[in-house]
């Protein structure tokens, strides 16, 4: 069962519901693992902040290959499922880039990894689509470990320097919709429903949005992402402003204690 693909899985098997025990333990352990990740990864030297980075995103495309040749070698592969066209699928490359690629050649990349991938990896990881598989499941472990790697991603860039403006939001929401585009004619050609742009999948934060927004899906989706950007937004920068308040008053009290001469 730890290698059986979904089509493959006994009848009755027992899977791992959204919000379930199993569910939340281990989302409570990413939860914790990111954090402590961040901390050790302010504290590294330079040098290997881009090693921890590199590493973090290279991983990621050998979990989304070893995903791709596991289906194909277990014959279950098929274009209208199993294509890299999902919105995570598409960002380990762009993350991938935004970490190999010199400076100069990065563009938008760090922004397209903090406003595409970030969202996208934590609504995966808070409601996962793999729900028919057991938590003992190649497949299911390597959903649980690209999209973390995806989150930290764009969090290690932020902590390295990046700095994410709402500006960045427009030339974002033109890649999104580019790949939107892309995948709406893919979808259409195949059947397939790549970016969840035919159908909402099971259990997400899109599914009570179809049933709200009926004919205006694809408007009301359009709507959410501004809506998650703004919020990402307000937090980031409430979390900036009471970061810069602690130092502040950190170095305030240092200076304080000082002797005086």
């Amino acid at each position: 069962m730890f290698w059986a693909a979904q089509e493959q899985l006994p009848p009755g098997t027992a899977g791992v519901p959204i919000f379930s025990p199993v569910h939340l333990c281990w989302l409570l352990g990413a939860a914790v693992l990111a954090c402590v990740a961040a901390v050790l990864f302010c504290r590294a030297a330079p040098n290997l902040r881009q090693k921890l980075l590199r590493g973090i995103s290279a991983a990621n495309l050998v979990l989304l290959f070893l995903r791709l040749t596991l289906y194909g070698t277990s014959g279950v592969f098929t274009p209208t499922l199993y294509l890299p066209f999902h919105l995570c699928d598409v960002m380990v490359f762009l993350e991938f880039l935004a970490v190999f690629l010199p400076q100069k050649a990065k563009g938008p990349l760090p922004a397209l990894c903090w406003w595409l991938g970030l969202p996208g990896a934590l609504f995966a990881l808070v409601t996962p689509g793999e729900t028919a598989y057991p938590f003992w499941n190649i497949y299911y472990l390597i959903f649980l470990f690209l999209h973390f790697f995806l989150l930290l991603v764009p969090l290690f860039l932020v902590l390295d320097g990046f700095r994410p403006r709402l500006r960045q939001t427009l030339p974002c929401f033109l890649w999104l919709s580019g790949i939107a585009a892309a995948a709406f004619f893919v979808n259409r050609a195949l059947g397939s429903n790549y970016l969840f742009l035919s159908r909402a999948p099971a259990g997400s934060i899109l599914e009570p949005l179809q049933k709200i927004s009926g004919p205006g899906y694809l408007f009301a989706m359009a709507v959410l992402c501004w809506a998650i950007w703004m919020l990402q937004h307000f937090l980031f920068s409430g979390c900036l402003c009471l970061w810069r308040n602690f130092h502040s008053q950190k170095e305030g009290k240092t200076r304080h204690d000082l002797p005086s001469h």
